[in-house]
């Protein structure tokens, strides 16, 4: 990063002063109307790590730019005669990759080919992760590099939260901040000359300093028409190269799938979450009829058949969300859906959750994050363990729907006394699956700072290969996954001897983490049991073992489910492929050895060669004291 640039703010009601300092900054860059607007997606992998076996399986998330679709709306708003061109480089890359001769070099040229096919193109380019970081730059880099004429815009949530770095790093000429529709036509609006033309938010550099054009829009409208661009993306093939996560592999990996948006906003204020500080308190709805007709749209122009709301509150609004799911259910009969950002667990009553069966509801999350009351009350999450109870016993009634619960662990100062209530309320809720996550500080958010003033090394970079399951990638060690020689760990089912007031460092959250979702959702899950829905929890772990190839865990699971489902030929099948995923792999074979169980998991009569120690009596054992509860057999 480069030195530190002063900042001058303009004040947000200033528009005359606003103009003036873009039209002098449009003047010092020589920046024209725009013939063209090329929208880029980067790619969510970097090349590096990058495997292809995963892509043709459709393990790798293919999410449609559905943020660039709103901003080509705005586009199309402001300037009618404009071009709009929309590169998704994640979806063209997982398409390649399951072709001959695959390149990740590809997307060079696709960008190359956009630009150079405009008179004078104006390029954005999203910046949504910081994980994502060396996908963003590397496109940057190309055009700065071959097309130095050109204008790059930015944006997305890290643009947001990064916008100083990047300007005076000179990746980008001007920089979207929060959402950026109204943005995009104050600017597209100036360069052509429209005197009513402000673009209130941006930032940009002058002389050295960064210069923000006022605070950006708090009321940015929502009610876009985004179907005229789902031609330009070819919205009907996403669901042939990737997945929304494991949602949509649940439902069925063959049916197309789109995403759509209801509402923006949250009426949380969770400590760990960017979204308040992104698009601001309170929540923006669309009118119900305008979402119904966008799902209508996708469905009989697109044969979509399955779709995930990426709204973060739902059911903010009882009654709206009562209508939005009985249009739903008369005006688009078979529709399936899911909700992989989670729903507000109380805001479900029997009402509501009739309405969303009826509607399609498949599968979706509640973020719960913690069984700690006094953490609860500290990243100001809105429920109680007791509503939390009480809705579990509503979603049991409701069989043919997946819950999956979250929890995070390592919140700054969290004892593992707190991270054990977090995982003994999992066990209680018996949810079909229960995602332990370590908490990641994400800029942007009040927990950020609290994990700066720990010294906390992530506070200053995010990386990809930090965020992903070992399993996914094991078979290549691109992780330089180590059992940490140099130090003591509690791992495997020693993790419960921890002492309960200690705050275990991130290294040992790893093991945590591991411990927990391991015993949770495979030893231990509530579908494995004599009450439980076997083929249900076999359709959702092969769903995720898409995304996890060499994870021997999840084989090991498949080859139990099958076996209680007497399904002789695929209870084979991955019992053969957890022998093969552990016999070459150091990582696998030392968790085996601290989980014996997964060998009884797999179902083998007699242990592999590699294996020395004594063959388990069953999946599960008693957990060590104070927990007086036993696991369950």
């Amino acid at each position: 990063m480069t030195k530190a640039a002063a900042t001058i703010s303009s004040a947000s009601d200033d528009r005359v002063r606003i103009r003036a300092e873009f039209d002098r900054f449009a003047a010092a860059r020589s920046l024209q109307r725009p013939s063209d607007l090329i929208l880029i997606q980067p790619a969510l992998v970097p090349q590096s790590y990058f495997d292809v076996t995963t892509a043709r399986s459709g393990g790798y998330y293919n999410f449609p730019p559905v943020g660039l679709l709103y901003l080509a709306a705005a586009a199309r708003a402001a300037d009618p005669a404009l071009g709009i061109h929309l590169i998704d480089i994640n979806h063209q890359l997982l398409k390649a990759a399951h072709g001959d001769g695959f390149d990740y070099g590809l997307w060079r040229d696709l960008v190359r080919d956009a630009i150079k096919a405009c008179a004078t193109p104006h390029v954005g380019v999203s910046y949504m992760f910081g994980t994502t970081k060396p996908c963003f730059t590397e496109v940057i880099d190309l055009i700065r590099s071959e097309f130095p004429q050109v204008p790059v815009l930015c944006g997305g949530v890290q643009a947001t939260f990064d916008y100083r770095e990047i300007l005076a790093s000179g990746l980008c000429d001007i920089v979207a901040r929060h959402e950026g529709e109204q943005q995009l036509i104050g600017y597209l609006g100036a360069l052509a000359g429209n005197p009513d033309a402000v673009p209130v938010g941006m930032a940009f550099t002058e002389a050295g300093a960064i210069v923000e054009l006022g605070a950006p829009p708090p009321d940015n409208p929502v009610n876009w028409d985004v179907t005229p661009f789902y031609d330009a993306i070819r919205i009907e093939e996403y669901h042939r190269y990737g997945g929304l996560g494991a949602f949509s592999r649940y439902v069925g990996a063959d049916k197309p799938f789109a995403t759509v948006l209801a509402a923006r906003g949250c009426r949380a204020r969770c400590t760990f979450c960017t979204v308040r500080n992104f698009n601001g308190f309170g929540l923006r709805q669309r009118t119900v009829q305008d979402v119904i007709d966008e799902v209508k749209h996708l469905v009989t122009d697109h044969g979509i058949r399955s779709i995930d709301w990426l709204d973060d509150d739902l059911l903010w609004d009882r009654e709206r969300a009562l209508a939005l799911f009985r249009g739903l259910a008369e005006q688009v009969p078979g529709l399936e859906w899911t909700a992989s950002n989670g729903l507000i667990a109380v805001a479900i009553d029997d009402e509501v959750m009739q309405a969303m069966v009826a509607s399609g509801l498949r599968a979706f999350k509640i973020g719960v994050e913690s069984g700690n009351d006094a953490m609860l009350k500290t990243i100001k999450k809105p429920t109680t363990k007791p509503k939390l109870r009480a809705r579990a016993e509503l979603f049991a009634r409701y069989p043919q729907v997946f819950v999956s619960t979250n929890f995070i662990i390592g919140f700054p100062d969290e004892t593992f006394g707190q991270m054990m209530d977090s995982y003994d309320l999992a066990v209680e809720l018996a949810s079909d699956w229960a995602s332990f996550y370590i908490c990641q500080p994400l800029k942007g958010t009040e927990m950020f700072s609290a994990f700066q003033s720990l010294g906390d090394a992530r506070t200053k970079e995010e990386r990809y290969d930090k965020t992903i399951n070992p399993g996914r990638s094991a078979e290549r060690g691109e992780f330089g996954y180590r059992f940490a020689p140099d130090r003591v760990l509690r791992t495997g089912w020693e993790v419960f001897e921890i002492d309960r007031g200690s705050v275990p460092d991130l290294e040992q959250q790893k093991e945590i983490w591991f411990s927990f979702n391991l015993i949770a959702n495979f030893l231990d899950n509530p579908n494995f049991r004599p009450s439980g829905n076997a083929a249900k929890l076999a359709r959702w772990i092969e769903a995720i073992h898409d995304g996890y190839p060499y994870d021997a865990s999840m084989a090991a699971a498949l080859a139990h489910a099958y076996h209680l489902l007497g399904d002789v030929k695929r209870h084979a099948h991955h019992r053969a492929d957890f022998l093969r995923l552990t016999a070459t792999s150091a990582y696998w074979q030392n968790r085996v050895a601290q989980f014996p169980e997964l060998l009884v998991l797999a179902h083998l009569e007699q242990p592999p060669d590699w294996f020395t120690g004594p063959m388990p009596r069953g999946l599960t054992r008693p957990l060590p004291q104070p927990q007086r509860r036993q696991v369950h057999a």
